[in-house]
């Protein structure tokens, strides 16, 4: 089912980048996927929930992508605000989403039913948090003021980019447009703390619901710790040599693992599954697992 619905959105992002939202038909994104017009209503109920879809998608690789990035340990400023950049600009372009907002009015939304439109407001305020956390941590809280100025500085720079430029980016571009970013990032930042008077457009957050908005930063900080940590429990116990080696290569495969930006969820339980054989492992275990998404639904 999930391949089926994944073939769907394949094609309305490509019919959407050349055609437009509006200008798409529900019968040519079933044609374009390859399956009939009745089989599209099987995965959804309106045309208006794909780009939604979409975004939920979007914000789940870059989140996932996040927690990988700062889940490494020793990551210096300049990497940390590198290797985000990249990841973003890369969800951003294999996902299009921003590719079919072909609005007569940027403050415009394109869905009719008031749910979709605050669910998919939720997602857009994730991405926006999302950079202006990665400013914070790399230039310092000195900047929280001017912080959300420079996001939406940024944001509108690679959204432009990307619409005009999607269709011929690659590796190559891609670190072009991090380059600039991250230079624009440093001129933006030295030139407000060189000067006494600066006028903040956006100095209060007030317009985010930041209650709902999950922190991948510091989840990835966390996963960082408890591998950390599963490695000194194995290390610091009682068990004979030969038991600690045994435990210290799952540590390590499970670690390894665990930091991909796209980890194998089959794999991560089979390995856990093993290490909660031993109690002492089973409480940092189960924090990890919490943490990277593998907990029963019903915890």
């Amino acid at each position: 089912m999930e391949s089926k619905k994944n073939d769907i959105l394949q094609a309305a992002i490509r019919l959407f980048s050349r055609k437009g939202y509006y200008s798409t038909s529900v019968e040519e994104i079933a044609k374009e996927s390859g399956m009939a017009k009745a089989s599209f209503y099987k995965y959804f109920q309106r045309k208006e929930e794909l780009p939604l879809e979409m975004c939920i998608i979007l914000e789940k690789n870059i989140e996932q992508d996040i927690r990988a990035l700062y889940s490494k340990p020793d990551l210096t400023t300049h990497d940390k605000l590198h290797d985000f950049i990249v990841l973003y600009l890369r969800n951003l372009v294999k996902n299009k989403v921003y590719l079919m907002m072909d609005l007569p009015e940027p403050s415009m939304l394109i869905f009719q039913n008031e749910q979709l439109n605050a669910a998919f407001e939720q997602h857009e305020y994730k991405l926006y948090q999302w950079v202006y956390d990665c400013l914070i941590d790399v230039f310092g809280t000195e900047i929280e003021d001017s912080a959300w100025d420079i996001t939406f500085v940024l944001k509108s720079i690679v959204l432009e980019y990307i619409r005009f430029f999607a269709e011929r980016m690659n590796d190559e571009t891609i670190e072009h447009l991090t380059q600039f970013i991250i230079f624009l990032s440093n001129s933006l930042v030295a030139s407000l703390k060189s000067t006494d008077s600066v006028y903040h457009l956006w100095g209060s957050p007030g317009w985010l619901p930041e209650s709902t908005i999950s922190n991948p930063f510091d989840q990835g900080r966390q996963i960082n710790v408890l591998l950390h940590s599963l490695e000194d429990s194995i290390l610091l116990s009682s068990w004979s040599l030969e038991d600690k080696q045994e435990y210290q290569q799952i540590s390590t495969l499970l670690k390894e693992e665990a930091l991909k930006a796209s980890p194998q969820k089959g794999l991560l339980k089979a390995l856990f599954s093993y290490l909660e054989q031993r109690k002492e492992l089973q409480k940092v275990c189960h924090l990890l697992k919490n943490l990277l998404d593998l907990a029963p639904e019903s915890e």
